[in-house]
Formats: structure tokens, C-alpha cells, sequence
């Protein structure tokens, strides 16, 4: 009698448990989706994109925002998405859209997942194997893909101080320097002399004919964000094809970026 007691307390206690169990608020894409909208639309970002008055938003307009960023957000999502992480990614979201103004960094995460929200993909590819980008690691347990060389192996990046070595497999290096396979190196500058790609800054190549680190192309007609030097996004006015290079961005109506922001 008493097991038969116990076993139906067990039973009750873990209906209880059950029930008590919150569902997961960015348990799949579209839940998580969605609330990227809801961190992205803040009412300053509502009223600048749609060239209304602070004073004069509606919930149409918001709502509006907030489904147009949930589409964008799925196209960004690839398949492995895991939301183990996905809270520290839409604080990073909201912080960044709260005063619509972008800086390249802001930039990086709301358009291209980048820090916080590099981390919300189960990728392939297990410790230490090969790797072209972080979403081919786990990066729901923080693993990266660590490029030495220009080659990359997936694992938990350690950085290390600008000049000294990157030797151990987990050393990472600073923005701005790079691995040359054995200490971590200031990347090149324009005009630099460089063998390979990896060794320019951003917004640079290795020209083949020269062998110098070189602007991609003229930094007011970039036509995306891997075109723009270090710190620099590129800012594109709504209904052109080119646009300049710039450390921020203020989100007006005129902005291409307000045209998934409305």
C-alpha cells in the first residue's frame, strides 16, 4: 500500500512539474522571429522609418514594422537555430535599435547576426574540424570558427594580446590584427603589401597584379557593408543602388534600411 502511495504522490508531483513548465518563448524560428520584430520596432524606430511624428503612432505602424523584421529575421535564420542564446540576442537588438542610430558594430548584429547573436546555430561540424564561418560550429556551446592563415577550425576562441602568439588552436586574435600562423599581426593597411586576403583590414583585398592591400571599390559607392573600411557600414538611400560609407547610420525614411522597418 505504501508503494502504491508513493508511486501515485510521484505521479501527482510530476503532472504538477508539467504543468508549472513554461513553453519556450523563442522555442522555434517563428517565435523567435517575431520577437526580433517586437525588440526592433521601438517607437523611435517606428516613427523615424515611417516618417511619422512620435506623437502620431499607431498600432497599425507597429505592427507593420514588427512583421516586416520578422520576415527579414527568417531570411537571416538558417537552418541548426537553437534558442539557447536567443534572449541575449534580442537584448542586443533592442539596445541597438532603442535610439535609431546604428554604428557599424550595431550594424553587425541587426543585419548580419553578429555579436551577441553569433550564437544561436547548432552548425556541423564538430571541435577542432574545418570550418568557413562560425555557423558551421556549434555555437550554442560558444564554439567559433577561429581563423589562422586564412584557414579555419572550429573552437572556443580565447583572444589573445595584439603581438603575441596564436599558436595554441583556440587563440584568436583582436578586430584589426590577424593570425599570420604564428603571432597575431596588425592587418593591412591600403597599400600594404600582402599575399593573400586574410592580411588586408576590412573593406580591403590583396590585388593580385600588385600584391598591395586595396580598397574594393570607391568608398561612396559601396553597395554593401564587406565594401566599407574598419568601423564604416555602408549607407544606401532608399531606391539607390550605391551609397557611402559612414561610421553610423540614423534611421530616417529615406534610408534603405527603414524598408524592412515598416
Amino acid at each position: 500500500m505504501k508503494i502504491i502511495i508513493i508511486a501515485l504522490g510521484l505521479l501527482v508531483a510530476a503532472g504538477c512539474s508539467s504543468k508549472d513548465e513554461s513553453p519556450d518563448p523563442n522555442g522555434t524560428v517563428d517565435l523567435f522571429c517575431s520577437n526580433w520584430g517586437k525588440a526592433a520596432c521601438s517607437p523611435t524606430v517606428v516613427a523615424n522609418c515611417s516618417g511619422t511624428d512620435s506623437t502620431s503612432l499607431t498600432d497599425a505602424l507597429t505592427h507593420a514594422c514588427i512583421e516586416s523584421q520578422r520576415s527579414f529575421c527568417e531570411g537571416l535564420v538558417p537552418d541548426g537555430f537553437s534558442s539557447a542564446q536567443a534572449k541575449s540576442c534580442l537584448d542586443g537588438v533592442a539596445q541597438a535599435y532603442s535610439d535609431a542610430t546604428l554604428s557599424a558594430l550595431e550594424v553587425a548584429t541587426v543585419r548580419h547576426r553578429g555579436p551577441p547573436c553569433n550564437h544561436l546555430i547548432k552548425g556541423p561540424a564538430l571541435a577542432g574540424e574545418a570550418c568557413n564561418s562560425d555557423d558551421d560550429c556549434n555555437t550554442l556551446q560558444n564554439y567559433l570558427c577561429v581563423q589562422k592563415s586564412g584557414v579555419g577550425s572550429c573552437e572556443i576562441p580565447m583572444v589573445v594580446d595584439n603581438g603575441t602568439s596564436c599558436t595554441a588552436a583556440n587563440a584568436a586574435c583582436n578586430p584589426g590584427f590577424y593570425c599570420d600562423g604564428d603571432n597575431c599581426v596588425q592587418s593591412k593597411a591600403a597599400d600594404g603589401k600582402c599575399a593573400d586576403n586574410f592580411e588586408c583590414g576590412a573593406g580591403l583585398s590583396c590585388d593580385a597584379d600588385t600584391k598591395k592591400c586595396a580598397v574594393r571599390v570607391d568608398q561612396k559607392e559601396c553597395t554593401s557593408d564587406d565594401d566599407c573600411t574598419a568601423k564604416h557600414v555602408c549607407d544606401i538611400a532608399a531606391g539607390a543602388k550605391t551609397g557611402t560609407c559612414v561610421t553610423s547610420i540614423i534611421l530616417t525614411s529615406t534610408d534603405k534600411l527603414c524598408e524592412d522597418l515598416r
